[in-house]
Parts: structure tokens; sequence; C-alpha cells
């Protein structure tokens, strides 16, 4: 890691988020798109459970309208989370905001509505940190980067929000805009050398997926002063086996399954 970029253990910024590994303790627990095994994912329902059941972080995906506004989706299509067709960025705000995001899930939840990316951040501000995942495909938003940096900001969370993506490009240009915002590198494959994937993007972390983790990965990234991340983990015996390998963060669908193993789930909920 180069001596000028804040690392692991010194980034006051990204500290929040890391060091949970070697000697911070538990690894922090991520609600994935919220409490999404109980609730839509990605909708203010899902966010708000997940706050009730006590994670201390949720992630979330940001894409793009047609008119320029960011908004809280997973996938690249309307389909499969909402009563919408076809892509995200086909369509405007208003239209995106007309969807229902909820009844698929179950009736008890008709009604939830794709959130834009503000109304999320500000539902968790100062009650849990936020994984921001920029989705920058199939085709790259153009200036995307520059906008979260500026809702981020504009809302005061600088200290509170990681942002990573697939598109290590897009990780980079964050890092370039906001260095005190927290960042990682998400990849799902075994890399021939993914700590200087990492510094090449000027991230803080890796986040990596269940299926290509080991102890001699954590290892080698803590020993190059990065963060390392599991998504997305729902089974009790791969949750306890991030825990021996000292990994800071896990990522889950399973909320309560997390926060049980984890020892972080709150008294009742």
């Amino acid at each position: 890691m180069s001596a000028d970029r804040p690392g692991r253990s010194s980034s006051p910024k990204a500290s929040r988020f890391l060091g949970r590994g070697p000697s911070g303790g538990q690894p922090l627990g991520v609600a994935h798109r919220g409490a999404s095994k109980e609730s839509p994912e990605n909708t203010l329902a899902a966010f708000r459970l997940a706050l009730h059941l006590g994670a201390e972080a949720v992630e979330c995906d940001a894409r793009r309208t047609r008119d320029g506004h960011v908004v809280v989706i997973h996938d690249h299509a309307l389909d499969r989370t909402t009563d919408g067709r076809g892509p995200v960025e086909s369509h405007t705000l208003s239209e995106i905001r007309g969807l229902d995001a909820g009844r698929w899930f179950g009736p008890q939840f008709a009604g939830e509505r794709i959130p834009l990316l503000a109304e999320v951040l500000e539902a968790v501000r100062g009650k849990a940190l936020v994984k921001l995942e920029i989705k920058n495909d199939p085709v790259p938003y153009e200036g995307i980067e520059q906008q979260i940096v500026d809702i981020v900001r504009g809302l005061g969370m600088e200290d509170e929000v990681f942002v990573m993506s697939f598109d290590h490009e897009c990780v980079r240009t964050v890092h370039a805009l906001a260095p005190r915002l927290a960042t990682g590198i998400l990849y799902s494959g075994r890399l021939v050398d993914a700590p200087h994937a990492a510094q090449a993007a000027g991230a803080d972390a890796l986040c990596v997926h269940r299926g290509y983790v080991s102890p001699r990965d954590v290892a080698r990234a803590h020993a190059a002063g990065l963060g390392f991340f599991v998504w997305t983990v729902d089974d009790e015996e791969t949750l306890r086996h991030c825990v021996a390998w000292e990994v800071d963060g896990v990522t889950s669908n399973d909320t309560r399954l997390m926060l049980r193993v984890l020892g972080a789930a709150r008294p009742g909920a």
C-alpha cells in the first residue's frame, strides 16, 4: 500500500468499517439489501426492519433513472422486484415512483416504492453504517460517481458510507473525488493479486464472494493494510468460518441468523 493513501488502520473514515478482524472483535454484520429475507429488498421497509433487528450496517444498490436521479434497486431491469418492465435507465423518476416494489414479496408490503438513494441514507443516518454498491452496468452511468459523492456529502455522511463496485474504475473515481470515503472492490473469483487490484483502485478493502474466501486470502489482505468483507452468507457454518478467519465484515440476507452468530442481535428483536 502506498504511504500517501489512508490505510486500513490509519484512516479515520475507514476505521468504522475496518479493523474488526485481528484485534477489532467480531466482524461487522451487514444486512444485504436490508433485511431481505423477511421484507422486499432495497425498500425502506427492508432497511427499517434491519435497523429494528439491530444491524450495525446495511447494504444497498444504486442505479440512475432516465432523467438522472439516483435510486436504490439491484437489477438492471424492473421486472423481478416491481410491477414494471424494462431497464431502470429507460424510465423517469416519476414513472419509477409509480411502481409497486413490495407486493411481489407479500401483500403486506403492497405500496412499497423504489426509494431515492437520499431517502435510504436519511433513514439510516446515525443508526447504522451503509455499504453502497454502485451498479455501473450493463452500460456505465457517466458521472454517477460525482452524484453519489455529492449526495453523501450533502447529508454529512462521509463517516457512515462505504462505496464499492464491481467496476473498479468507478471505485478509483470515487476515491479521487472523495479520498475520505471508505471504498472497496467487489469481485467473484480468484484474483492472482487481489491486494494489488484494490491498491490500483485506491480502495481500502476487498469485497469477496463467499465461494472464494480462505484464511490465507484474509491474511494477505490484512498484511497489505486492507479490509476484507465477504458476501453473501446465509448459512451458519460459513458465518462461523468468517468469524474464525477474522474477516472485517460479512453480508447476509438472513439478518436474524447473522446477528445471532455474531452475537449482535438486539434483545427482544
